[in-house]
């Protein structure tokens, strides 16, 4: 925050909030966050993407299109600035000439809701947005009305945000730098009580060299949790065992070896079906519509959460049964003359990895396609590129479309040894790389049986692909 002024003092009910890049999902969403808590918003960003453009929409708050200085006319009250947006942009040099007061998103949500809330972090390279939708709604169904931000859409909320009047607030809290002028991670601004943490692998390679780097962001989350805090963690995770040797708090495992565990696990069409084990003890058995041994971990990360917050077992497996899962996270977008098309938001290997084995467990019989866009910083980059390939080998079929852009620095991915190093790797692998999304249509539906499924992978838009891929199908 410049000029040293708290944001609690300029921002009375009814205060002016501008948004500079609000068309990212964190972004669009704090600002529904705070229009809901009294505060009047409005923003801009360069385009806006589903389903952002949608919510944003719905909440009728004005987007000015494009970034200019003459949008902060009259000056808000507050701005805040997403951390996509840089020196340069004319609302950041306006917002810097005219000392406008500012603030980063992460600043924002520490100033203006955690007063008066205990913080519930969920934090880990992967299954951070599942892990926060699901705990957010185990504690709304189980009557407890906590405020909440996920970094994504929950389907039983239809949204990602809600100013709950409980004690307890759910954030989503990410390891990426908070904005140009706040280098440090998101999760350093929420005050964390409870912290699940998922897992810890390198990531997001524009701002971290490596993954010692990646293990210091995350020492510096615990090491914030107060003795009378609680660390929820999965030892399954090697890294994770290492980094909460030191944890100053109550720490609760999961996972083989952890305290917490389970036992029986079966897959059924509905989900995934498994007894709750506590220090070896049976405390009953629970239903989730989810698949995957990722999607296990999140779920345990949430249930212990949930206990330790004071829901009881039968609230819990309640709220479990009718979760709905996150748009986005193993979406299914349609399916049509047996075939099935689905959306994901995976963009590591690791991701790309157990969301195809979790769609290979949750549809044994078809045969499996992966269409994948390489868009995030790290994956535009030739760090991950055999464990990128390995990774889509889990599919029969492989898609994979052009990278979104060159990397901002560091050796660019080449798509086309990743095609060959699948064909190499696994006998008679069907591997394409297509860089027209026209094409990428025309390969699915021209080679689709019933029975297939598709599962499209970008942390992006990706031109639309699913619903794109659905449309076509229809019409053959």
């Amino acid at each position: 925050m410049n000029g040293g002024v708290e944001i609690q003092t300029m921002l009375k009910k009814g205060a002016y909030c501008y948004f500079i890049g609000i068309g990212g999902i964190a972004m669009a969403q704090a600002t529904l966050l705070l229009q809901e808590m009294g505060y009047q918003v409005r923003g801009s960003d360069a385009a806006l993407h589903p389903p952002s453009d949608q919510l944003l929409r719905e909440g009728k708050v004005i987007v000015d299109q494009g970034y200019d200085a003459a949008h902060l006319l009259p000056p808000p009250d507050l701005v805040v600035i997403g951390n996509a947006v840089s020196r340069g942009n004319p609302e950041v040099e306006a917002v810097l000439e005219h000392s406008i007061p500012y603030t980063s998103l992460p600043g924002l949500i520490e100033e203006v809701l955690l007063d008066t809330k205990r913080p519930a972090v969920v934090a880990g390279t992967h299954g951070k947005t599942t892990t926060t939708a699901l705990l957010a709604w185990l504690l709304s169904a189980g009557g407890l009305d906590p405020a909440f931000l996920v970094g994504g859409i929950p389907l039983n909320f239809g949204r990602g945000y809600g100013f709950g009047k409980g004690e307890w607030v759910v954030l989503e809290g990410d390891e990426y730098d908070s904005a140009f002028f706040d280098k440090g991670p998101k999760f350093l601004h929420y005050r964390p009580q409870v912290v699940i943490l998922t897992s810890i692998e390198y990531d997001h390679a524009d701002i971290y060299q490596d993954l010692e780097a990646v293990k210091n962001a995350f020492l510096q989350l615990l090491a914030i949790i107060p003795k009378g805090g609680t660390l929820i963690a999965n030892t399954d995770d090697q890294v994770v065992r290492e980094v909460i040797s030191g944890a100053q708090c109550r720490v609760e495992t999961f996972g083989v070896g952890g305290r917490w565990s389970t036992n029986g696990l079966r897959v059924t069409p509905q989900g995934t079906v498994f007894e709750l084990l506590r220090e070896g003890e049976a405390l009953g058995e629970l239903e989730i519509p989810l698949w995957g041994e990722h999607n296990l971990k999140n779920t345990l990360g949430a249930v212990i959460a949930a206990d330790y917050i004071g829901l009881s077992f039968a609230q819990i497996r309640e709220g479990l049964r009718i979760f709905q899962g996150v748009r986005r996270r193993m979406e299914v977008i349609g399916e049509t003359k047996g075939i099935t098309v689905i959306d994901d938001f995976a963009h590591h290997p690791t991701a790309v990895r157990e969301t195809l084995r979790a769609a290979r467990v949750r549809f044994p019989e078809g045969r499996l396609w992966a269409i994948f866009e390489p868009r995030s910083q790290t994956m535009r980059r030739r760090i991950f590129q055999e464990e990128l390939a390995a990774a889509l080998e889990e599919a029969d079929q492989v898609v994979m479309g052009k990278p979104f852009s060159p990397p901002s620095h560091g050796e660019a991915l080449d798509p086309q040894k990743v095609i060959k190093e699948i064909r190499g790797g696994k006998e008679n692998a069907a591997a394409t790389y297509l860089e027209d999304p026209e094409e990428i249509i025309s390969h699915c539906v021209g080679g689709a049986s019933p029975g297939d499924v598709f599962v499209v992978m970008s942390s992006g838009h990706f031109a639309g692909l699913p619903q794109r891929i659905c449309t076509a199908l229809s019409k053959t």
